[in-house]
This record gives C-alpha cells, sequence and structure tokens, in this order.
C-alpha cells in the first residue's frame, strides 16, 4: 500500500456538471475526484509514451488501483454562479430566413445559463485543494507494459 498527499493551485475555479442532466445543469462545489485521477493519468501517459486511446484504459486501471481518494479546501471557498455563455451569430438559413428572426426572438436561439463554480481564496493566494490518495500498489500492468506511480507523477 503507498499512499500521496499533492496541493494543486487552481488559476480561477472549474466547470464540472453532473452527466446526464440537462445542459442547465449546476456545477460540483468542489472538482470531483476524476478530474485529479485524470491529470494523474495525463502524466503517467506522457512518462510512459501511452497513446491517447489507451487513456481510458489507464484511467480504469488506476481506479482498480485506488483503495481511497480525498480532497479538503487549503485556502478557498466555493462560489457558484451561472451565466449564458453562448456567441448568438446573424445568419440566414434556407426558407426560415433570418436565424435569430427579429420577430420572434425567444425561439430562435438556445442560449441556456451555465453552471460554473470559482474558487475564491482566503488569503489572497492562488486557491489550493490538498489531495490524498491512497494505492493498493505503486504499480500495475497494462498491455504488457509496467506502469508505476510515484512522486514525480504529482510534479508535471
Amino acid at each position: 500500500m503507498i499512499a500521496f498527499i499533492a496541493d494543486y493551485e487552481f488559476s480561477w475555479g472549474f466547470q464540472a456538471r453532473i452527466a446526464g442532466l440537462s445542459k442547465t445543469s449546476p456545477s460540483f462545489h468542489y472538482p470531483p475526484p476524476t478530474t485529479f485521477l485524470g491529470a494523474l493519468a495525463e502524466t503517467v501517459a506522457k512518462d510512459l509514451a501511452i497513446p491517447e486511446s489507451k487513456g481510458r484504459n489507464l484511467m480504469a486501471k488506476i481506479s482498480d488501483n485506488l483503495l481511497a481518494i480525498g480532497f479538503r479546501p487549503l485556502n478557498c471557498i466555493p462560489i457558484k454562479y451561472s451565466d449564458i455563455n453562448r456567441i448568438l451569430s446573424i445568419r440566414i438559413s434556407g426558407e426560415a430566413g433570418l436565424c435569430p428572426n427579429p420577430q420572434d426572438l425567444k425561439k430562435s436561439f438556445d442560449s441556456p445559463a451555465r453552471g460554473k463554480t470559482i474558487l475564491c481564496s482566503t488569503d489572497g493566494e492562488a486557491p489550493k485543494i490538498r489531495w490524498f490518495l491512497v494505492f493498493k500498489d505503486n504499480s500495475f500492468d497494462l498491455d504488457g507494459k509496467r506502469v508505476k506511480i510515484d512522486e514525480s507523477n504529482f510534479w508535471k
């Protein structure tokens, strides 16, 4: 068994929504653990020249080896908000004419509000979250390659 603790800075926050909900779903208060595991998998893949097409397999293997994962915000609090983030353009489309239609703007375009979260620093420094991970072993096999996870994977 091996454990790691890593502090990560966020430049502003993040955007992650629950899959399967409508496109106007709210974002999470904190990034889901898969965000961190994906970043870890990316550094492992770069070190071992694992192609992007094998990324899903790598994530699954890392998850199989994972016993526990957790986080603690060190100097930030989340603030959730929604905004309209569609770029609208006027075009002529077939028989329909102008789109958006000046006579019926409400039905002319889809511009839903999207949930986002900003991590606000409590001390004036960049927002930081401390992650801890516990693995069964520090290495595993992936398509005939021995993949080793060590502290160098957290400093990329």
